[in-house]
């Protein structure tokens, strides 16, 4: 008797467990809406106001829930931010890296890869504006500490390292380089997103790479030549 009640017990705790992962499942997709809808949000507050002026009632009322439902998503204010933040930069590095690990000419990829820059924060202008309105440099400060910017940095490291042994840009520190490239994009989007006279996304992209090229010496390298024509030299030796 014993053994079939354990028997019994355990057919129906098995007819139970597919209700509850069911149920489970559907939890997890409900928390990551909401996760989803308050960051969203949270980037249009912060955007507009700035994250010391905003309020996360203000993000609640954004997203159209209660303040209970933003604090069951996110602990707390700076949480929030910090993952929105890391949420952006994924999602940036994503549309950024196909065009830096190419290995199609230096300068293809380079404009590949400013287009895609702008293409992404033209979509993203709020968060842009975050890190314009707290003063985060893409240069140094507390950027520096994203794993996913140094992520970023790395891949444009290694462009601009190719380009430097490829001759094509001037022979100087490439990590320098393309730190230096990131705090150039930051201005210059910047300015050009918010301009009077609206620009076409193409023509903003290739002014950019214009100023890139010219900032990594893009052919202005005296040892450019002489290097080309060494690896020209090596590719068909």
């Amino acid at each position: 008797m014993r053994g079939g009640r354990r028997a019994d017990g355990r057919a129906s705790a098995s007819r139970q467990r597919p209700g509850r992962r069911a149920g489970s499942k559907a939890s997890a997709a409900r928390a990551r809406m909401y996760r989803d809808l308050v960051l969203d949000s949270a980037e249009r507050v912060f955007g507009a106001r700035g994250y010391h002026a905003s309020r996360m009632e203000e993000v609640a009322a954004e997203a159209g829930v209660s303040l209970s439902t933003v604090y069951a998503a996110f602990a707390s204010k700076r949480e929030l931010f910090d993952t929105l933040h890391e949420s952006r930069g994924r999602q940036f590095l994503a549309q950024l890296e196909p065009a830096l690990r190419s290995r199609e000419p230096v300068l293809v990829c380079l404009r590949r890869a400013v287009e895609a820059f702008v293409a992404y924060l033209a979509r993203h202008r709020d968060y842009l504006r975050v890190d314009l309105r707290e003063g985060r440099s893409w240069a140094i400060g507390d950027v520096q500490a994203s794993r996913t910017f140094q992520a970023g940095i790395e891949l444009w490291t290694q462009l601009v390292r190719r380009g430097v042994e490829e001759g094509i840009f001037c022979d100087d520190d490439p990590r320098l380089m393309a730190i230096t490239a990131f705090a150039i994009m930051q201005v210059q989007l910047a300015c050009l997103l918010e301009a009077d006279e609206p620009r076409s996304l193409e023509e903003i992209a290739r002014r950019i790479a214009s100023q890139l090229e010219r900032a990594l010496g893009a052919g202005a390298s005296p040892a450019a030549p002489r290097r080309a024509a060494t690896n020209a030299r090596r590719s068909h030796g």
